[in-house]
């Protein structure tokens, strides 16, 4: 991670970076990861449970936004966001929240009311907004899910459950929005497809921008600086690249945003990131002792969720990253709370030693 931020100032310092560009290209990227070691180090583990059960609560809100704008304004697809302010907080809340609950009735801490309430009202969701991510998020939940930790009767009830649902949801799309996400070629061929406002493709983007603004090894590498394309609008910022090009709408997507910006160096550094968060969940899991394993699950689930976020949207950037990085932040909570735990044990026996040798 120090890595990352250190190749980030290496090309802004290359480029001549305004110092307030690079602050500002810093948090629109950057700064939201500190939620991440924010909610490990300060968190318990009861916090999240109570911050998920407040998520379930909001959730009767954003249904109840969704319905509002549906049935009194006619707003459907990208003119309806619920509670949200665009479609990308709705997906990782979305994911978050399905995520967690699907795990918690399993672990028989919720109940299967609110796991029908959670699956049937982001389903929902995704259909009258056409959030087709949500449906994706499901899959891989149900995908690692059913992977991990083997099978029983529970887990089997759970994953006919989901599967039930994401059936139920995939039957009320419009054959055009099925077509996006019905076979892994379509789903590819609609990711490689620019109109509409998407003038960069979401896969196949790193060459259009190479070509384009690439002209150097060192900008190859570097990008052409974090905080060039800065698209905040204030006096004091350099905003001529983002005047120019803000059609490209690159700033729609944290690879773009980010490759543009800190080439390849930069978007490995960011990508890689993302997959140590795997690698330390697992480790951590298996360490740990199994009733807190589902913990490390739901942390594992939503890294995977953040990886293909990477190319499908803007979600890791700026305060819509609050959600996908507290959620980050439950697997390193976890580990925290565990060595706290084990060094009170050491003290106690420690103690209760001191005390019957007195």
């Amino acid at each position: 991670m120090l890595a990352m931020y250190i190749a980030s100032a290496i090309g802004a310092l290359l480029h001549l970076i305004s110092p307030f560009n690079y602050i500002f290209g810093f948090r629109g990227d950057y700064l939201s990861m500190v939620m991440l070691f924010a909610c490990a180090a300060y968190l318990k583990i009861k916090d999240y449970h109570h911050i998920f059960a407040l998520f379930y609560k909001f959730q009767f809100l954003n249904v109840f936004f969704t319905i509002v704008q549906w049935l009194v304004f006619g707003y459907t697809e990208d003119f309806n966001n619920g509670a949200f302010t665009a479609g990308i907080g709705q997906d990782i809340f979305c994911g978050a929240l399905m995520t967690y609950y699907f795990y918690a009735y399993n672990q028989k801490i919720a109940s299967l009311q609110k796991l029908l309430f959670v699956l049937f009202s982001c389903v929902f969701i995704a259909i009258i907004q056409d959030e087709r991510f949500i449906f994706i998020e499901a899959a891989i939940i149900l995908f690692y899910f059913s992977l991990a930790n083997g099978f029983n009767t529970k887990k089997i009830v759970t994953a006919v459950i989901m599967l039930g649902v994401i059936i139920i949801g995939l039957k009320q799309l419009s054959e055009d929005q099925l077509k996006t996400i019905g076979s892994i070629d379509n789903a590819l061929q609609y990711a490689q497809q620019t109109g509409w406002g998407y003038n960069l493709p979401r896969i196949g983007s790193a060459p259009i921008i190479q070509n384009m603004f690439f002209e150097t090894p060192i900008e190859t590498f570097f990008g052409i600086g974090l905080g060039k394309a800065t698209e905040t609008n204030l006096p004091f910022l350099d905003t001529s690249f983002f005047t120019k090009y803000q059609f490209l709408n690159y700033y729609w997507f944290s690879f773009q945003n980010l490759f543009l910006q800190t080439g390849w160096v930069g978007i490995t550094l960011y990508v890689s990131f993302f997959f140590s968060l795997l690698i330390y969940n697992f480790r951590e899991k298996y360490r740990a002792p199994i009733r807190y394993r589902y913990l490390y699950d739901i942390t594992i689930t939503t890294a995977l969720i953040c990886i293909l976020v990477i190319w499908y949207n803007a979600t890791l950037r700026l305060s819509y990253a609050i959600v996908p990085y507290f959620v980050l932040g439950l697997g390193p909570c976890v580990t925290h709370e565990l060595k706290i735990q084990q060094i009170k044990r050491k003290k106690r026996r420690k103690d209760n030693y001191i005390n019957l040798s007195q």
